[in-house]
């Protein structure tokens, strides 16, 4: 494991993940603003059902935001779930989201970087990584797969989604502003926000999530796109209907669908 001391400076501030980010951008926020915690998005246990937690687990969550995760982990059968996350303020919501729970000493969360996790190796069945590898440069994210592969026993699982797909911004998007008149009035050149253009830094597609697992080691890796859209940045209403039937299909979902996941294993010795 690195020492933290020794990193190079995160290419994405931990300053820029205020407690604002996490309560206004990030997915599940509405609802863990309403129930001031208590009450986590479906999409929770919907991941873990997906990366197939079993009972009695350990659970390591990787850029943990408010920490849903590991008090859902917990619910769902884990023996223990650590959430690790470099934001301040994201280590203060996840406690309080843990403090909404009632959860006893088997959840609790740390404050570290992803390329050095302050965990023994080999303790993790499964490490999770929601939304957290587009905020990680393409050097960062090899360090944070290498410290994922330590962390988990042989045969241990990481399960990874992400968004956006950079194929729906590069091609998609790119298709339709060159051949949609009038193309330079209404298509801005850069499709993403501001916020995206500071975050997200590492955008993915299953190609590349998949190469990024293989090279840290990982095998049986396997990725597929999901089921999100995101339109809202497409400046004709009748454009936008074209990624709905793009992602439907599955030799075109690479070019409509927002979202995808992969998971992978680490080797037995």
């Amino acid at each position: 494991m690195a020492e933290s001391a020794d990193l190079p400076d995160p290419a994405v501030s931990q300053a820029e993940y205020d407690r604002e980010y996490f309560l206004e951008c990030c997915a599940g926020a509405p609802q863990w603003r309403e129930s001031g915690g208590r009450t986590p998005s479906g999409l929770y246990k919907g991941a873990l059902a997906m990366a197939c937690l079993r009972e009695g687990e350990t659970v390591v969550d990787i850029g943990t935001g408010r920490g849903e995760l590991v008090a859902v982990a917990i619910e769902q059968g884990a023996a223990r779930a650590t959430g690790v996350d470099y934001s301040h303020a994201a280590v203060e919501l996840a406690r309080e989201t843990l403090s909404a729970h009632d959860l006893d000493d088997r959840a609790s969360v740390v404050l570290a970087d992803a390329r050095a996790v302050p965990l023994p190796d080999g303790e993790a069945d499964l490490v999770t990584l929601l939304d957290v590898v587009e905020h990680l440069s393409p050097v960062e994210l090899d360090t944070a797969l290498a410290e994922a592969l330590r962390l988990l026993r042989p045969g241990g699982r990481v399960f990874v989604h992400t968004m956006p797909n950079r194929l729906v911004y590069d091609v998609t998007y790119r298709v339709q502003r060159a051949l949609w008149p009038p193309r330079w009035t209404r298509w801005p050149a850069e499709p993403r926000s501001a916020v995206e253009r500071t975050m997200h830094v590492n955008e993915q597609t299953v190609r590349s999530m998949r190469r990024a697992l293989r090279r840290a080691g990982f095998s049986a890796v396997r990725g597929h796109y999901g089921q999100w859209l995101h339109t809202s940045f497409v400046p004709s209403e009748r454009a936008r209907r074209l990624y709905p039937r793009l992602a439907r299909r599955r030799l075109t979902a690479p070019l409509g669908a927002c979202d995808l996941f992969a998971e992978a294993t680490k080797p037995a010795r």
